[in-house]
């Protein structure tokens, strides 16, 4: 299977298993607060909306249920106080006790501590970026758009919380690379997976009928203000959603699962006309605010089980009264009887959003259903039946009703469709017309007894349906057709929808794409304007300085005065110094090109380590690898070795008149074909206005005239070139740790 058929599938089996899973889980003690309120005679709804507004899970379902109740909010913007203030008694009663508690009874609060990106760390965060984009709101947007504000910060990373739900141990992996490499976990979910968290958010507020201009906070708060600004005609809440989950991030309150400090925070603050001075406010004031939000609740991991466990036991004996209630009024339905009916009923099932295997799944239990059939399966065809070598989505109903998606790759020496239903819906034996198709079926079936019908509008044939007769009559293909046609319309339309949002979502994708292009060209330009800037002060300086330098020496030979043999000293030190400084410049913007080789990484550290060492004047340096000394990479040594050498040396000089020590480990990436290395000290660190220049060309935090600054600049050049990664990671007085990244041999 390709990687963009892998891809598909994972994206859709995401959607597929979040639907059957029925949402995002909320936190037990939340849960708790909430069932406690429910079991009062009188329901305060104020304090219910304030903890509901506390969990983004909660908050989706809530809004979700006031959109199928037609609630017309004030203002046409929904808000949390609203929906629980208007909505029917049993329709919040509905909301709680349908909540997934995570991860339910056995909630231990070390367990998820263990995690890279703990779940009530996620929704911490999610909880500071609705504060800060509320206190954000109050600068840019009017008052009846500050709660939708809040309500957009607070759910802008659902899609997270769904992948976690969904797939914890790969989402674990996607959160340790993003870790590892300082990339976006954005960037690591679309290379992984086809999709990341922004989309995949998008699709499930559309699915919860959540209002389009939270949908669009959600979708974008990855992008750039130039991609907003073209894409939504009000773009201030999306932008102010942008800027709250970064200033969030900057803020460690919570965390994200993205390591790396956001690099556009000025451009969207600039984007909404903001003050330095109104920043800071909000930056100082949101600890105070996400904690009066934390005091709604019991927000005490290790109690939250016992609170929840308490709190349903409450509620235990109305619950059993309800469902009794229930089971009259099932038990008094009459049954539904008719093709029409059923047909109705398949419709009731999906949705405007759902995909074109959510309805493929939906059919065939629907078919199952109605003609009391063994296995049945769907296969989606799209316009993967005309690529070939493309691969093509398959969902598969066993006889006991449940459902496997799989891919299946058609023959290539005989058409997809058979001939015979290319002009007219008909019913025929697999065996006889698609025999490949009875391979791909990963279910008992008796083969004899498999047919097969297109699902087809007019001539376009969106999929095939392939089902086990356990009647000894065949069925009519009159009665047949309509349910086929209704099928392939439902199909032929979840297509085109899917299709809209995968466009969207490449858009956008190819957007942050041009972003970061156009920051890459901007330093490439900088960087060949500094490489010009060196070339003419090479050439207009270093004839100038050999002539001050020639007549200085000459003037020494005479000179009898010592005080004026000092100062021609002096001279000529400058002078050497002004040269040096043309050599660095001209060394880093215009650098040989590499010549690489197979190198092992021992040789590498080595000859790094005796650089330094001669930099420095030392006799040894206090190094200790823990590394794959015979590892081997693809570089040039010479290189490479200077580029951990200027490492070396940054990490030597955050330790006065000390020669280290230095800690350097090497991890494998997996999938990725490349070795990290791992270079921490134990020195005075950097401060986050630092860290993010400290690769800088001629930034230093010595005094001016000290240091040029050029070392890490010179190591983040020459990796590069290594097609190599240098990334920092720094806490004042703890110390730096550099990783890099090297290519495998």
């Amino acid at each position: 299977m390709t990687k963009p058929d892998r891809q598909r599938m994972a994206a859709r089996q995401i959607e597929r298993i979040l639907r059957q899973a029925g949402g995002i889980s909320t936190l037990p003690e939340i849960a708790a607060e909430l069932l406690t309120l429910l079991a009062e005679p009188a329901c305060d709804r104020q304090r219910m909306a304030g903890i509901i507004q506390t969990d983004s899970a909660l908050s989706a379902n809530i809004i979700s249920q006031a959109a199928q109740q037609n609630i017309s909010f004030a203002g046409g913007r929904p808000t949390i106080a609203e929906a629980a203030a208007r909505l029917p008694r049993e329709a919040l009663r509905e909301v709680i006790l349908s909540a997934k508690v995570f991860p339910t009874l056995n909630w231990a609060a070390e367990n998820d501590s263990r995690r890279l990106l703990p779940r009530r760390q996620l929704a911490l965060h999610s909880l500071a970026a609705a504060c800060c984009a509320e206190a954000l709101a109050h600068f840019v947007l009017p008052p009846e758009q500050r709660q939708a504000a809040y309500l957009a910060g607070l759910l802008h990373d659902i899609g997270k919380s769904a992948l976690d739900e969904t797939m914890p141990k790969s989402f674990e992996r996607l959160v340790g690379q993003a870790r590892d490499t300082g990339q976006e976990l954005c960037d690591v979910e679309q290379a992984q997976l086809g999709l990341d968290h922004a989309s995949l958010g998008k699709r499930l507020a559309e699915k919860w009928q959540l209002p389009e201009a939270i949908t669009a906070c959600i979708w974008l708060h990855h992008t750039d203000p130039q991609s907003v600004a073209a894409l939504q005609s009000e773009p201030l809440l999306p932008a102010v959603v942008a800027l709250a989950d970064r200033l969030a991030r900057l803020s460690a309150i919570g965390q994200s699962g993205t390591y790396a400090d956001p690099s556009d925070t000025q451009e969207w603050v600039r984007f909404l006309g903001l003050t330095d001075e109104q920043v800071r406010q909000v930056r100082e004031e949101l600890p105070l605010n996400v904690t009066r939000q934390c005091q709604m609740i019991q927000w005490t991991p290790r109690e939250g089980a016992g609170a929840y466990a308490a709190a349903v036991q409450q509620t235990a004996v109305g619950l059993a009264r309800d469902n009794r209630q229930l089971g009259q009024q099932s038990r008094s339905t009459t049954a539904m009887s008719g093709q029409n009916d059923l047909i109705d009923a398949f419709l009731d099932d999906i949705s405007a959003y759902s995909g074109p295997i959510e309805v493929a799944e939906q059919f065939a239990l629907f078919w199952q259903k109605q003609h009391a059939c063994g296995t049945t399966a769907v296969v989606v065809l799209g316009d993967a039946v005309d690529v070939p070598e493309a691969s093509l989505e398959m969902v598969t109903a066993a006889r006991d009703g449940k459902t496997s998606v799989a891919a299946v790759r058609p023959p290539g020496d005989r058409p997809v469709v058979p001939e015979a239903f290319e002009n007219e819906f008909g019913i025929a034996a697999v065996s006889r017309v698609a025999p490949w198709l009875l391979e791909a079926i990963d279910a008992d079936m008796n083969p004899p007894q498999m047919r097969i019908a297109p699902l087809a509008v007019k001539d376009k044939v969106a999929g095939l349906l392939a089902f086990e007769l356990t009647e000894p009559t065949e069925p009519d293909a009159r009665h047949c057709a309509t349910a086929c046609r209704t099928a392939a319309f439902a199909m032929t339309m979840a297509m085109n929808i899917q299709k809209h949002d995968e466009l969207s979502d490449r858009f956008v994708h190819v957007l942050g794409a041009l972003r970061r292009t156009r920051t890459e060209l901007a330093k490439t330009a900088s960087m060949q304007g500094l490489a010009e800037m060196a070339a003419g002060a090479a050439h207009e300086l270093n004839n100038p300085l050999a002539v001050i330098s020639g007549r200085v020496q000459l003037l020494m030979t005479d000179e009898q005065d010592d005080t004026k043999t000092q100062m021609l000293g002096q001279i000529q030190q400058r002078t050497e110094e002004v040269s040096q400084i043309i050599a660095d410049l001209m060394s880093f913007a215009r650098p040989p090109q590499p010549e690489k080789r197979p190198v092992s990484l021992g040789e590498l550290i080595d000859k790094a380590a005796e650089k330094t060492c001669a930099r420095h004047a030392f006799g040894s340096l206090e190094l200790e690898a823990t590394v794959q000394r015979d590892e081997s990479v693809y570089v040039d040594a010479h290189q490479v070795a200077e580029a951990l050498s200027h490492i070396f040396s940054n990490a030597v000089q955050s330790y006065p008149g000390q020669n280290g020590p230095i800690w350097i480990e090497s991890r494998p990436q997996d999938g990725q074909n490349a070795v990290q290395l791992t270079i921490r000290d134990a020195g005075c660190g950097m401060d986050s206005d630092t860290q993010h220049k400290a690769a800088e060309p001629f930034f230093s935090r010595c005094p001016a005239g000290r240091r040029r600054g050029m070392g890490l600049a010179h190591a983040r050049r020459l990796l590069q070139l290594n097609d190599a990664t240098l990334r920092l990671e720094s806490v004042p007085d703890q110390g730096t740790t550099v990783f890099v990244q090297l290519p495998k041999a």
